[in-house]
């Protein structure tokens, strides 16, 4: 059983009709509006919803429980997802461990168009219930997908048309300086040791957001949303 805490969360959650809703627990002295829509729903779904007398902390007054789900895509199936499309933007992690990050960006890649997210099977974040509440419901509709080798999978990527760029303090070109093609793909490293050297060996291009403070680096999903909103100008 998976909880989904947070009243946006347990909003999106309602919305996929592929996830088998055990119940829906709501503290009984919750006055929010979205409450009222969260029990319409779950009614034309017939999903009991039980008022509970305590609030659990960081839950926003509203927790759905949730039968086990894979929020895991097939590469294979994703590739024959995205082939066809003339215009897309997906984001790889190499190595994000904080599911704090892994949530925030999630939200900047499903605002921003990102189809979907490469992460690495090892070395990762792995999805959570802290993961599914930072991203406040944008899980539901970016694929994820976790992969063996993250350079092979480049590879495959860039036969369909797909230029890859990486994030990188070290870059030789500045993030607002580039015209981003209509098939992106933009990697992101780690916190603490950026994009691996075999990953960066397969990026054509490697772009740098200018600082102009004391302080030499950003958090992972500040970055991301940066450079994300700068290559969806170009694609979308």
């Amino acid at each position: 059983m998976e909880k989904i805490i947070g009243l946006n969360p347990v909003m999106e959650v309602l919305e996929n009709k592929e996830k088998d809703i055990e119940k829906i627990e709501i503290f009984q002295g919750l006055k929010e509006e979205k409450v009222k829509l969260i029990k319409m729903k779950a009614s034309k779904r017939n999903i009991r919803v039980q008022y509970i007398k305590k609030k659990v902390d960081n839950s926003q007054g509203v927790i759905a429980y949730v039968s086990a789900y894979d929020y895991y895509r097939e590469l294979g199936e994703f590739i024959e997802k995205v082939a066809s499309k003339k215009k897309d933007i997906i984001l790889v992690l190499d190595g994000v461990q904080d599911p704090r990050n892994f949530g925030a960006i999630i939200r900047s890649a499903e605002i921003f168009g990102v189809s979907g997210i490469i992460i690495p099977e090892r070395n990762s974040v792995k999805i959570n219930e802290t993961v599914v509440k930072t991203s406040t419901g944008a899980i539901e509709y970016v694929d994820i997908v976790k992969v063996v080798n993250i350079s092979q999978t480049l590879e495959k990527f860039k036969k369909l048309g797909y230029w890859v760029y990486g994030a990188e303090g070290s870059g030789t070109v500045n993030y607002n300086e580039e015209k981003y093609p209509e098939k992106t793909i933009l990697i992101l490293g780690s916190e603490g040791f950026g994009i691996r050297k075999k990953v960066k060996e397969n990026c054509d291009i490697l772009v740098k957001i200018p600082m102009h403070g004391k302080i030499n680096s950003l958090n992972v999903s500040v970055a991301g949303g940066i450079l994300l909103s700068e290559i969806a100008k170009f694609i979308y």
